[in-house]
């Protein structure tokens, strides 16, 4: 594989939401308490997938996206510009005019145009919104994590640990609030 393969691999990735999936499910996955080299591995394969099955219409069915990332292809251009115009509808305000000094729709325009402004724009706002969903994510296993920790020490528990009798709860909390369609909810939310 050569470095234009690999740029165009690695293009479509920061242009797709991968980084968002991946930052998401790996905070997840830590908040739940599946450490495990191979639930990371999981994590990351579920997150190519998502980014696969998110990718704009006409990138997906012209097979050129599967192309670029099996290396078969080597020029990008159709997938850059049809997954450029998804990651500018995707762009935070915010980070464009904290990178680019530059505010309002002119200066989204300006960083959606040229492709080395929108890499970064769009890696940190996928980024933004996976810290401020995986914030969200964490907060309620946390908590369940500090209730068992208390209630085993008010009891005199000290022979089991406290992921033994939290990891069930977190599961069953999880499964309770249907925790896997309000995470595919959010996580597809802005995909479309």
């Amino acid at each position: 594989m050569d470095s234009s393969s690999l740029g165009a691999i690695v293009a479509l990735l920061l242009l797709s939401s991968f980084v968002k999936y991946a930052t998401v499910l790996s905070v997840f996955r830590y908040g739940a308490g599946l450490i495990g080299f191979e639930l990371g591995a999981v994590a990351l394969v579920a997150a190519l997938a998502l980014s696969v099955a998110t990718l704009p219409k006409d990138a997906r069915d012209s097979g050129l996206a599967f192309r670029v990332l099996s290396g078969v292809e080597r020029d990008a251009t159709q997938v850059a510009k049809a997954l450029s115009q998804q990651a500018a509808s995707q762009l935070d305000p915010a980070i464009v005019s904290g990178l680019y000094g530059s505010t309002g729709e002119a200066a989204i325009k300006e960083t959606s145009a040229d492709l080395s402004k929108l890499l970064p724009a769009a890696t940190l706002s996928q980024l933004k919104a996976a810290l401020t969903l995986g914030l969200l994510l964490l907060i309620p296993f946390v908590l369940l994590d500090l209730l068992v920790a208390h209630v085993l020490s008010l009891l005199g528990v000290q022979q089991i640990g406290v992921q033994v009798v939290s990891m069930p709860l977190k599961v069953v909390l999880f499964l309770a609030v249907d925790g896997w369609g309000l995470l595919g909810a959010k996580l597809l939310a802005g995909a479309t």
